[in-house]
Order: structure tokens, then sequence, then C-alpha cells
């Protein structure tokens, strides 16, 4: 029986999202530099040809991967902008983020990718890919956001007090440390509880 339209999209979403994973390990371990459209191919599990027909050029494919983590990032800024209780947002990013640290997706690797984009980026200035260059501005939004946010957080009693950019910036700064520790030992990285990240900004006394 000949497949139907929705089963060829099926197909070609599989295909796309092998595609993607590998390119994410591959960009991640090696280097987008160094990687090329056959390697990619071949770690993905198809033919050198398939893999145009979903991605014209690896800087597509790397383009395709930033815009999502950017997009990520803004609906983060979304919700460290809201009127939700500033504890309550904090602990659910962080929530998010270690669970998907511990999972068996490429979050860690994706991660690097990104971080990676992050610094060529910044270094590249205005000559760096649009896409890019929005990751970068989506990066400093999320900062100046979480900086605001522990900033109510502390006037409403909750943050324990102190430089809330300082705060801000050993948050995420605990984060990255964490995803190169989990990228280099494995299951050997002992990832802290939501609770015990939350305990470092949260006012003693409060619940973390």
């Amino acid at each position: 029986m000949p497949r139907s339209p929705e089963q060829y999209e099926a197909m070609r979403a599989a295909t796309r999202e092998r595609v993607r994973s590998a390119a994410v390990r591959l960009f991640a371990r090696q280097s987008f530099a160094t990687v090329n459209m056959r390697q990619i191919a071949e770690e993905a599990g198809i033919s050198t040809g398939s893999i145009y027909r979903h991605f014209a050029t690896k800087e597509e494919l790397f383009g395709g991967l930033v815009a999502e983590a950017a997009r990520g990032l803004g609906r983060t800024v979304d919700l460290f902008r809201g009127s939700g209780d500033p504890a309550e947002s904090l602990r659910a990013f962080t929530e998010e983020f270690l669970a998907d640290l511990t999972g068996t997706g490429d979050f860690v690797e994706y991660f690097l990718l990104m971080h990676q984009a992050f610094t060529q980026g910044t270094a590249s200035g205005e000559d760096a890919p649009t896409a890019v260059r929005d990751l970068i501005a989506r990066n400093a939004e999320l900062l100046e956001a979480t900086v605001r946010l522990i900033e109510r957080g502390q006037a409403e009693g909750s943050m324990r007090p102190g430089p809330a950019e300082e705060l801000a910036s050993c948050y995420f700064a605990m984060f990255d440390g964490l995803v190169t520790m989990r990228f280099a030992l494995g299951e050997g990285c002992t990832v802290p509880s939501t609770a015990t990240v939350m305990g470092l900004l949260l006012k003693e006394g409060e619940d973390a």
C-alpha cells in the first residue's frame, strides 16, 4: 500500500530530527568549523545526498539550531518578566534546567554548542550571522530579566540580600559549570537538587 502524504511528512520530520541530533553531537564535540555535511549524514545514518533534501548547507542547519535556542531564551525572558512570584519563576526554570541536564536527550551537547556560538559570535561582532546575533541579544535580555526578578524578590522579602547582578551572574555561572562537568564526567557528575540551587538565592528561612 502506498504511503499517505501524512506518513511521508512524518518520515521527513523524523529524518530532520535525526540530522539535527547528529549535527548537535558533532558540532559540540568537534566544533562547527571542522564538521562537514558528509560527516553529519553518516552520524545520522543517511546518505550524503539525502541530507541536502533537508538542509542546503551546514550553515543553514547551524542557523536553525541557534534560532531554536534563541526562542527558548525568549520564553524564559517572558517567564521572568511576568507577574508571577519571583521565587516560583526561578524555581520552575531551575527545575526544568536540571531535569534536562540529567535527561537522556542531547541537552548537554546542545548547550555547549550554543555556548560555542555565543563566544564566536561575540568575537565576530556585527559580522556574526543574524541568528547568532539574535542569540546574543536574547542572552543579554535574559540576564537583565533575571536581575530584575531577583530585585523584585528582594523587595518582597523572599530573596537573600546582596547585589542582584552578582547573584544573577553566579546563578548562570553555576549552570555553565554543571553542563561542562556533566559533559566531561557523565553520570559521575553529581547534579544538585532544585532545593540546593534555590537555597543560594532565597532568603534564609524561605522554603527552597
